[in-house]
């Protein structure tokens, strides 16, 4: 699997030096974790926001799973998104658990999902080119930063010409005409269909997107909060410098290169910490790796809920077996589509 293989590389990169590992113990006994507990809490109002975002979304296509099942089932895909392997993910299992609660709702359900997949990375790309926008001669200054600036604009440029694409496709009826071998097939006509449901309801694509932006803030605060810990180092970012860098990572760490970003976040902190602010490259990859602890914290949090969920409806099922009715859901969404256009 390509992308372990980038993981374990990156890993080995960021670690081979036993210089730097002596570095990072040392900052690590000085550390003031007591900041990770505003860490923790900001970390979990994240996920309270994406709750609230996609019981939005739910609402609007007249779906109500009630708080305590959409708050398991968000726990329940975090905890996948991180700790599982393969192809089956944290929104294959909220897929196919909502699926489970309103199995007369199935195409409904996933819709939800892939769109809350899209607000979320629209307004990533808000907040990051805002804040990119105001350190542009700054990050442009430097041929490193300027390369990753780059790739941060190349990202977006393509996640706007797809969305364009979809947009022309689906107002003009063309999803038969569009060739299954273009990169990205599946995705279009899901992230299309999902746009056509979604796009007459103003008020509560309003709330949705509010909600992403508070979830940004809150992320952003427990990346910050991680940082703190280490403030009474020499070096140590404070939380203009964390503002100006997460947003960046957050972005690049979206493409699947490695598993969960591992190895990718760690290695841009270090580079953007150190070449813009001069922080040791060894308490770069601290903050990066405590910052990643919250994350892990709640994703075993989330273990737990997988531990006890049981749906209103139906037994459980094998993970592939999940798999398997999510991509059938997935094919009769694009089935549709073509038909009915």
């Amino acid at each position: 699997m390509v992308q372990v293989a980038v993981t374990l590389f990156l890993l080995w990169w960021i670690f081979h030096d036993p210089v730097k590992r002596a570095q990072m113990m040392m900052a690590f006994q000085h550390a003031n974790l007591i900041w990770l507990i505003p860490g923790l809490i900001f970390f979990g109002l994240v996920l309270v926001c994406s709750t609230m975002r996609w019981h939005v979304l739910l609402s609007i296509q007249d779906i109500h799973l009630g708080w305590k099942r959409t708050w398991s089932l968000v726990m329940i895909g975090m905890f996948f998104n991180l700790f599982l392997l393969g192809s089956v993910g944290g929104d294959v299992l909220k897929i196919f658990y909502a699926m489970r609660e309103v199995p007369q709702q199935k195409t409904a359900v996933f819709l939800s999902v892939v769109f809350d997949r899209f607000i979320g990375m629209f307004a990533l790309m808000v907040v990051t080119l805002s804040i990119c926008f105001f350190s542009f001669r700054q990050l442009f200054a430097n041929p490193v930063t300027e390369g990753l600036l780059t790739t941060v604009l190349a990202v977006f440029g393509g996640f706007i010409c797809f969305f364009i694409f979809s947009l022309i496709v689906n107002y003009f009826h063309l999803w038969r005409r569009v060739p299954h071998w273009i990169p990205g097939h599946r995705t279009l006509i899901d992230i299309g269909t999902a746009l056509s449901t979604y796009s007459s309801k103003n008020k509560a694509l309003g709330s949705a997107f509010s909600y992403s932006i508070l979830m940004n803030i809150f992320l952003f605060g427990s990346t910050i909060f991680a940082a703190y810990a280490f403030s009474g180092l020499p070096g140590a970012p404070g939380a203009g410098p964390m503002i100006v860098v997460i947003p960046i990572v957050n972005t690049i760490c979206n493409i699947p290169i490695s598993l969960s970003g591992v190895g990718v976040r760690e290695g841009l902190f270090e580079t953007l910490l150190n070449t813009l602010y001069g922080t040791p490259k060894s308490l770069a990859v601290l903050i990066s790796l405590t910052s990643f602890s919250l994350t892990v914290f709640w994703s075993l949090i989330g273990g737990i809920f997988y531990l006890f969920y049981r749906p209103s409806s139906g037994g459980n099922s094998s993970l592939h077996e999940m798999s398997d009715q999510v991509e059938l859901l997935e094919e009769e969404v694009e089935s549709n589509a073509e038909k009915n256009f």
